[in-house]
């Protein structure tokens, strides 16, 4: 379509934009979706609605993709957004942004900053066109932040092609429609529309033989327009790409090799590198780029670009394919001596590098070096060209494909990871160097797959020759994990082994992680107090080397012990500095592990709410920093929990869904963990016994051991819930056991009072649980230990605790056991939407945020991640009933005044 005819055939869609625009001008954010082919008019609709956001006040920012730049993490997005005279981010930030580890994360956190900053000041009208083509930065930008702003004035305006692009784009267009976007799909014109189209461009009524030319189109605008225009040009019609050539043979040699050579490098016109492929000075270009003007326009940002995608693939369908490739490979030969990124030349060289080529294998090798904390997905695919590139009996194939196994995982690509890693076995490798590759490996397994990390390091260790300092950090590693997988015997040997070699190196960081283990072993043979003695040493070596370097922290180890022991208020100051340290040094996978320590430790403080949101900050996180098995016995475990005793079922069977995978991991806790989660799913739903059996039978074997049975690390009021679960379906060989269980560990550390409370409770001398319970700030296990009172008084405390903590189903339950007794007690009034509904940590983000703070801002200031604060936000505006910024200003101001 051309701007200055009307657009036709589009009505219904226009008033789609209108109505959004009008609701963005209220403060009220959407997301809309413009799909359909090339040449639907998807562009035509983003122009129109930037006018319109013009006249309404409302700011625009363009983002556009190009199909050269997939590569370039955020290139889009950062165009987009540093781009114009008031760019909506600075460029210095960014910069130094793009110089820091783990910037991933913190880029997307300082976009959403900065958008959050820009609507607070004026509404927003956020459009990205040819999201197919968008980079993995921009395409986790585009997935992320209209969920995470949708409190804010910002109308999200999207077009792609129908269900047409790499995987990551498909995931794009799930998430959005999954979010609730509204999708306006652009079909052919009707043939009156068309007709109308024709007449508008022509000037005149068209012919019949050009409305049958039009129809031969499927009615696409942008292909009518050039038909319309190579008619008033040329005379009879022809198809596109008949069209083009007929036009480029008009042009002169050096306009034609001009088109030629742009279409083969990219959308955007580098005039000053298609000046040195032609030999050519820069200023020689100017007249055959004049001459080429109906094939070319400016971008917003005043870039040449070719007027439409489908004119650049007509034109680059004239040139053969074994001269793309040459001119490409030649063009990244100039971007390497203009040291242009290791990215730009790495899309250069991705489809025009020959077998053997050492330069191209270098220069992919660095770009997925440089790609890898942005876009690890993207950088994996690099790597797997680079290797592809690599002949065989290289001595490089082994790093390659050892950097490839690390960027998979990385990505999530588990099974890919390992079946790569595989291959490396064949490989010929220096033992010192492969030993350090799989080190790294290991060490980001130990986020996604503890036994994957356990097996890297006992391959690694069993090399020859290794440097001392590289020895211990590897018996380090592997001993933290095999204490993870719950190999209890065979950690504590290499645990042995690797403090020696430790202590030899002088290395306290591997101490650190050593002595971390010892007190997770000592914890699970039972000898708590040690275990507090190794944790507070742990501690100190970590202090030394400045960093909690296990995957496990020390510090964190120290606050899990804690809350096992029954006391979650003292686990959450320890979680409170670590989120401040984390925020601090900018450490993205640290407020990560922070975050999930923070919701099971709330969940044990029986604050579901504020666990509930935490977990769901943390599984947001996933989009930056992956998923896996810390992940899931966390924050999975968390949510799940949560449900059941919210009384939300259907979202329980999503979470154990979910947890199907945990029950077929290779670590007995993790799989131990979703076993114990499709149990108590499975009690709420009345499942059979025999269902039962089976989901505990392996717990059940457990019992007594070193391993434990109900998850990591353990809960003893859990297994209070087992022995009562296993004496409803029959087993009681199995409760009596956990009980035996229970008493012994209680007689072995008399000092840890809280052991004596579930002792007492599981053998039924429900007295001194309920007293010892009340030293505690677990509410939950004491209102268990009241309902197994059973009396008036006790089911109605219980009640009381069940409502306080916000477990409805819970106390449903109760007030069922007091109408059996003759008690009717009345449920609690639901919250009526307004502010009492909220809980104070809602309340608290609520003032931040109607003061005018961003999430960031808030987060800083709360201790908590962006993403959580994004959650309690959306827990908040559920329950105001309201879903803009605007309004909640309005409700915490009228609140304020009463």
């Amino acid at each position: 379509m051309e701007p200055d005819t009307p657009v036709r055939g589009r009505d219904r869609e226009l008033g789609a934009l209108q109505h959004a625009l009008g609701r963005v001008v209220g403060g009220q954010g959407s997301v809309t979706l413009v799909t359909g082919p090339a040449g639907s008019g998807k562009s035509r609709l983003l122009r129109e609605a930037a006018l319109a956001a013009g006249l309404k006040g409302v700011r625009r920012v363009a983002i556009a993709a190009d199909p050269d730049s997939a590569l370039i993490p955020g290139d889009s997005l950062m165009r987009g957004l540093l781009g114009g005279a008031d760019p909506i981010l600075g460029s210095e930030r960014m910069r130094e942004l793009v110089a820091e580890p783990e910037r991933r994360y913190w880029v997307l956190a300082e976009v959403q900053d900065a958008i959050e900053s820009a609507a607070l000041r004026q509404p927003l009208l956020i459009t990205v066109d040819d999201l197919q083509w968008c980079d993995d930065l921009t395409l986790l930008a585009m997935r992320a932040l209209p969920e995470r702003l949708s409190a804010d004035a910002v109308m999200w305006l999207f077009a792609g092609r129908r269900a047409d692009g790499p995987p990551g784009y498909l995931s794009t267009l799930g998430r959005l429609t999954d979010g609730g976007a509204e999708t306006l799909d652009l079909d052919r014109l009707d043939d009156d529309a068309a007709a109308a189209m024709t007449a508008d461009l022509l000037g005149a009524t068209p012919s019949p033989d050009l409305l049958a030319a039009v129809h031969g189109t499927g009615n696409r605008p942008m292909l009518i327009s050039a038909l319309v225009r190579g008619a008033r040009e040329d005379g009879p019609p022809v198809r596109l790409r008949a069209l083009i050539r007929r036009q480029l043979s008009r042009l002169g040699e050096d306009a034609r090799t001009v088109l030629e050579v742009a279409s083969v490098l990219s959308r955007l016109l580098s005039l000053p590198l298609i000046a040195e492929l032609m030999h050519r000075p820069p200023a020689a270009l100017l007249a055959p780029v004049r001459e080429a003007h109906d094939f070319l326009r400016e971008d917003d940002d005043g870039h040449l670009v070719f007027q439409h995608d489908l004119i650049r693939e007509a034109v680059r369908a004239t040139v053969p394919g074994a001269l793309a490739r040459t001119l490409r490979r030649q063009a990244a030969r100039v971007a390497v001596r203009e040291n242009a990124p290791a990215v730009e030349v790495a899309s250069l060289l991705s489809d025009s590098a020959e077998p053997g080529d050492a330069e191209a294998i270098a220069a992919l090798r660095l770009a997925a070096a440089e790609l890898a904390p942005v876009a690890p997905s993207s950088a994996a695919d690099v790597s797997r060209r680079a290797l592809e590139l690599t002949p065989a009996g290289s001595p490089l194939r082994g790093e390659i494909i050892a950097e490839g196994v690390r960027l998979l995982w990385l990505a999530g690509r588990a099974h890919e990871a390992t079946k790569l890693g595989h291959s490396l076995l064949s490989e010929s490798l220096d033992p010192g160097t492969e030993a350090a590759i799989r080190l790294g490996i290991a060490a980001v397994s130990s986020q996604y797959s503890f036994a994957e990390a356990v097996r890297q390091c006992e391959r690694a260790v069993a090399l020859p020759g290794l440097p001392i300092t590289l020895r211990a950090s590897l018996l380090a590693l592997e001993a933290v994990n095999l204490t993870l997988v719950g190999d209890m015997p065979r950690a504590e040997s290499v645990l042995e082994e690797g403090m020696d070699a430790a202590i030899r190196a002088g290395d306290d960081g591997a101490r650190a992680i050593c002595v971390a283990s010892q007190s997770v072993n000592a914890f699970y043979e039972q000898r708590w107090g040690a275990a507090f003695d190794l944790a507070d040493e742990a501690v100190e070596f970590s202090a030394r080397v400045g960093a909690d370097a296990a995957l496990w922290g020390s510090t964190q180890w120290r606050g899990w012990l804690d809350t096992v022991a029954g006391r979650p208020d003292l686990a959450l100051e320890h979680a409170e500095r670590g989120m401040k340290a984390a925020q601090r040094d900018g450490q993205a996978w640290l407020l990560r592990q922070w975050s999930m320590d923070r919701c099971s430790i709330l969940y044990k403080a029986g604050r579901l709410s504020d666990a509930r949101a935490e977990a769901e900050g943390v599984r947001a996180m996933s989009d930056e920093l992956g998923a896996g098995n810390y992940a899931d016995v966390t924050a999975l475990m968390t949510v799940g929990r949560v449900a059941l005793h919210t009384g939300d079922l259907a979202a329980a069977r999503r979470y154990d869904a979910e947890a199907e995978r945990m029950r077929a991991d290779e670590a007995p806790l993790v799989r131990h963990s979703g076993l114990w989660l499709g149990a108590l799913v499975a009690v709420a739903l009345g499942r059979e016994p025999a269902h039962l059996r089976a989901l505990l039978a392996e717990a059940a074997e457990c019992l007594g051991d070193r391993i434990p049975p109900l998850g990591t690390p353990l809960d003893p009021a859990d297994e209070v819930l087992f022995i009562r679960i296993a004496r409803d379906i029959g087993e009681t060989s199995w409760a009596d056991r956990a009980v035996a269980a229970l008493e012994r560990r209680a007689a072995a550390n008399p000092s840890f009072r809280f052991l004596a409370a579930t002792a007492a409770h599981a053998r039924g001398d429900m007295t001194e649980a309920v007293a010892l319970y009340r030293s505690f700030p677990r509410p939950l296990p004491l209102a268990v230990a009241l309902e197994d009172v059973g009396t008036v008084e006790a089911l109605e405390e219980a009640c009381l605790i069940y409502d306080e903590a916000g477990a409805t189903h819970d106390s449903s339950r109760v007030r069922a056991a007091l109408r059996k007794l003759g008690v009717r007690r009345r449920p609690r009034a639901a919250a009526r939407p307004g502010w009492s509904a909220l809980t104070a940590t809602e309340q608290d983000v609520a003032r931040r945020v109607a003061d005018g703070a961003t999430n960031r801002q808030v987060a800083a200031a709360m201790f908590l991640s962006p993403h959580t604060v994004s959650t309690h936000l959306r827990h908040a505006f559920t329950k105001l009933g309201i879903n803009s910024r605007v309004e909640l200003a309005r409700l915490v101001h009228q609140h304020s005044d009463l």
